[in-house]
Formats: structure tokens, sequence, C-alpha cells
């Protein structure tokens, strides 16, 4: 059973032991000291129990016989080793705890960092194929299941291993026969019973799998648009999907369940029926006095302490199935993009930082129409340009291109020098700050939004952002002033208010370029000129490109861009 796990690559992924090792690094010797603990522990509990059962029938045999034969059994020893191995198995049970789960967290928390990490070169362009629950549900749930791999797979499969031996070697220590009874009986309860379970396993876990993703992504989806839905009295059917959705999963768990509760039945019968072998033999070498009469429950006792390590193996082989479907997940949504940058650039944007494309063909993957047809524009440091034209004939597709969320499939776009294809989205940011039209605010304070592009700024650059986004007069008329509250998705605020607060947390990032992409959208005409008026007197050395429907901003600009035709076509200066 092989699982994928996240390699330190570029975010690549590969599969079996020696991708664990890489994910491992660093935590080898604590996973390796879990795995010693819980050898441990079971040895301590087969101990118990063996010694146990050497004790009991000894005291008895001792005492049926007679004074004489009471002072000659030695009482102390196997005593002493029930004391001792109850106390190791105590210590060693808890410590493997700690330990091991410790150890799972660490190999989850550096999971998911390689799989954001991953995940971030190809947005938003590698991504348009996954809907957000899913993604969502990738990220969280098959990164535990990946993580818990060692918890859950590798730690009882290896203490079942050691383990295994170590009882087989005491067992030959006492009576061979028996230690080669043993032997068969756990490697048919270790090997033979969850083989046999395997296929019908994977089965039931990629199908409960696949309705669980379909649940979360549909849920994520209708939430967000919970509005239409009720609208459109949709809501009660997609309530009654889920339901259909979740008795589907509800079924496979089930069956998973009775599965492993019948694995574990069978290997209870084998341990019984192996327990009822030894006992013959060790019954028989008593007779022709190779063991004791104290050795015979000793030894069937062992037995039973014995397949306590394989008795939770169907369980585990379950969690292999779990791993296995996860981390082909993630190997299938963390997979390079095409577009996405391996290595860092030899050399970052210069002075002056003019952007020129030329002969750019560009459309969206999976669409007919082109965005943009044999199209060229140059836009030099400190220009104010103005880019107009219909929704959806390209505008907004430069900020993709600019970024290289998306590549041209011809042409060639350089900014400031370098060429884009060799630049990452981070580079492209220390230059260019973007207010697009879906903007996001994040759920927590004008001050918490404000500082997330420039986490170092001062509370007079607040001030003074502000001021150019024309801001100030609201936020002194809030109680809590920058302190407020924005709510999920800045819901608190209304749409002109939370975009000039996308545009004053761009502003405070200071960068050579401002990208605006209808920065007054919902705002009154004189608010309009204000914010308009303010931001081309802050950016007189900034070069400024405004995507807007509105004739108002175009005065604002050095020059008009038209967008048409799948082409820029320059109508000259704007006034």
């Amino acid at each position: 059973m092989t699982v994928p796990w996240g390699s330190s690559q570029g975010g690549r992924f590969v599969e079996g032991a020696s991708g664990f090792i890489r994910l491992a690094a660093g935590a080898r010797w604590r996973l390796a000291w879990g795995v010693g603990l819980a050898c441990a522990a079971s040895m301590a509990g087969f101990g118990l129990l063996f010694l146990s059962g050497w004790l009991l029938a000894g005291a008895a045999v001792a005492g049926l016989a007679g004074q004489g034969a009471a002072r000659a059994f030695n009482i102390m020893l196997p005593a002493t080793g029930v004391r001792f191995f109850a106390m190791v198995r105590i210590l060693a049970r808890y410590m493997e705890r700690v330990v091991a789960h410790d150890g799972a967290l660490r190999l989850t928390g550096r999971l998911r960092a390689r799989v954001y990490a991953a995940l971030v070169p190809r947005a938003p362009a590698g991504l348009t194929d996954l809907r957000g629950g899913d993604l969502l549900g990738r990220f969280v749930s098959d990164t535990d299941k990946v993580a818990a791999y060692y918890t859950d797979v590798a730690l009882p499969f290896a203490r079942a291993l050691l383990c295994g031996v170590v009882f087989v070697g005491v067992f030959a220590c006492v009576l061979r026969p028996a230690a080669l009874v043993l032997a068969v009986g756990l490697l048919a309860g270790g090997v033979l019973v969850p083989c046999l379970i395997g296929a019908a396993t994977d089965r039931l876990v990629r199908v409960g799998a696949e309705k669980q993703s379909h649940i979360q992504a549909e849920l994520a989806q209708t939430l967000q648009n919970l509005g239409e839905y009720l609208l459109l009295d949709a809501a009660h059917g997609r309530a009654v999907g889920w339901t259909d959705a979740q008795s589907t999963v509800d079924g496979a768990r089930w069956r998973l369940d009775a599965l492993e509760g019948a694995a574990r039945s069978l290997i209870t019968m084998l341990a019984f029926v192996t327990a009822l072998a030894v006992l013959v033999l060790a019954a028989n070498a008593c007779r022709a006095g190779q063991v004791s009469v104290a050795q015979i429950p000793m030894l069937v006792l062992g037995v039973l302490a014995a397949f306590d390590v394989v008795a939770p193996l169907p369980l585990a082989r379950q969690a292999a199935a779990g791993a296995r479907l996860a981390g082909a997940r993630l190997a299938k949504v963390c997979a390079p993009h095409r577009g996405v940058v391996e290595a860092l650039p030899p050399h970052l944007p210069h002075a002056p930082y003019d952007l020129v494309l030329q002969n750019i063909n560009f459309a969206y993957p999976q669409t007919v129409s082109p965005v943009l047809r044999n199209a060229s524009l140059t836009i030099r440091q400190g220009e104010h340009v103005g880019l107009v034209g219909p929704s959806g004939m390209g505008k907004s597709s430069l900020i993709n291109l600019l970024f290289g969320f998306y590549a041209p499939q011809s042409g060639s776009i350089a900014f400031g020098g370098v060429d884009v294809g060799l630049l990452r989205a981070e580079d492209m940011a220390a230059f260019v700050s973007v207010v697009a039209q879906d903007f996001h605010l994040f759920a927590g304070t004008l001050r918490d939004n404000l500082l997330l592009g420039a986490p170092s700024a001062t509370d007079a650059e607040l001030e003074d952002v502000l001021k150019t986004a024309q801001l100030t007069q609201f936020i002194q008329s809030l109680p809590e002033g920058l302190q407020t509250w924005v709510g999920n998705d800045g819901l608190r605020l209304s749409g002109g208010q939370a975009r000039r607060v996308a545009v004053a947390q761009a502003l405070l990032r200071k960068t050579p370029w401002l990208v605006l992409d209808e920065p007054t959208e919902g705002l009154e005409a004189p608010l309009e000129q204000a914010l308009m008026a303010a931001l081309v007197r802050r950016c007189a050395n900034t070069t400024l490109v405004c995507m807007t429907h509105r004739a108002a901003v175009l005065p604002f600009m050095h020059r008009v861009v038209r967008v048409e035709d799948a082409r820029f076509c320059p109508e000259g200066r704007a006034t």
C-alpha cells in the first residue's frame, strides 16, 4: 500500500515511502519514538497477560500440591514481572499517545503548508475546474487523512510486525511448535484478513469520498448564493439533493463499519482457533515433560495477548484506503500548472517600469471567442491611462495577463524590461497595486483590511490614504473608528465605501503602478470628482491605469485607449 506524500520540490507530490520520508524530515526521531513506545506498550501488555497465566496457574498448582510444593514455587518472580509490565504498559501507552499524536500534528502542519505553497502559483487559472467547497475540503480533510497515515496506518502495521516477531520469538523459547502455530495465526489475521477486505474497502471509501466532496461543494455554493435560491424557491430542492447524497455517504459508512466488524470477528475466531491449537500442543508437551503445567495457561493467554496487535489492522486498512485516495486528490489539485514558474527569475523589473504588449493573442480556457487578437499596447511609466470599452472586451484581462494568472497563446508582454512569463505574481505585486472590480474585504476591522497589504503602515500613513480615498469624514462618524467590524465580505459597508477602502489599501502599498478597475462605481458625481482629483494629485509620478465605463473619469487621464474588436485602439489625449 502506497500513499502520495508532498515533497519539498515546488509542491510536487510523490508516492510511497520516499515521499513519507521527505514529509517527515525533521520529525523522524519523534515518529520513530512513537513506534517504539507503541511497541513497548503492546509488549508490556503481552508480558502482563503472559506472566499472569504463569502466576495464577503456578500458584494454583502449588496450592493443590501441598505446602512443600508451594514453598518450591517462587511466586515472587512472576508477581514482580506482572507489576513491572503493568507499570510499563501504562507509562508507554501514555507517552505513545503524546509523542505519536504530536508527530501527526507536525506532519499535518507541514503538509498543509506544502499544499498551500503548491496551490498559490496555480491560482486562478489552474483552479478554474475546482469548486470552492471541494477545494476547501481537500485542503482540510484530505490533508488530515494523509497526515493521519502515520497514526492510523503506519504505526498499527509497524507495531503488529515488530511485536509479532517478538511474540513468536518468546513462544519459540518455550515451545517451538506453539511458536509456529502462533506465527501462522498472526499472518492469517494480519495479512490475509486485511487483503480479503481490501477491494471492497477501497470501493466504499471512494464512493463515500466522492459523495462527501459533492456535498461540500454544493453546500458552499448554496450558502454563497442563498439569496438567489430563496428568490427562485429552489432551496428545498437543494436540501432534497443533499439528503439523497448524504444517504449514499451514510450507506457507504455503514457498509464499511460492517465490513470492519466482520474482519474483526474473523480475527477473533482465528485467535481462539490458534489458542485452542496451542492448548493442545502445550498439553501434549506437558505430558512429554517439555513444559510445566503452569506454562500451559501462560501460552494460551499469550496467544490472546498477541492477537491484540492484529485486531486493529482491518481499521488500519480502511484508513490506508482513505489516505491513499486523499493523497491522490491532493496530488491532482497540486500538480504544477503549465503556466507556473518553478524557479526564481534571474532579474526583476527595473526602471523605467514600462508595460509593452506586442501581438498578444489570448482566450480564456474552454471559450470560443478570443479576448485579444494581435493586440499591442505600450504604457510608459508615469502615464495616466484610461481603458474604456464594452464589458467582456478584455479590459480586466490585462490584470490577469500582467500578473501571469493566465498566459497568452502568443505574443510577448514585458514589464520593466523583463518578460512577465518569467515573473511570479509575488514579484509583480511589489511593483503593481490593483483594485479589481470584484475586490474582496475580509471579515475583520477596517484597520485589519487596510494593513493587509502594508502591515507596518503608521497611523499618519493611514490618515493620509483615507483622506485621498475620501473616507476621513466617514471614519470619524463611526463610534469605533478604524476598529469597526466590516462583516463578511465587507457587507456592513455600502458598495462605494467598500470600494474606497480597497483604494486606500492599494495606496498604502506605494507601488510604482496603480491599476483601478471601476474605481468610482457606486459614487455620486461630486464624490467621484473629489476622489479622482485626489488620486491624480497623489499619483503625479505613479503610473495610473483606470478601467472604467464612466465618462467623468476620463478627463483626469493623460490619454484614453479603447478596447474593441479584441484590440487596443488609442483615442489620443483625454483632454
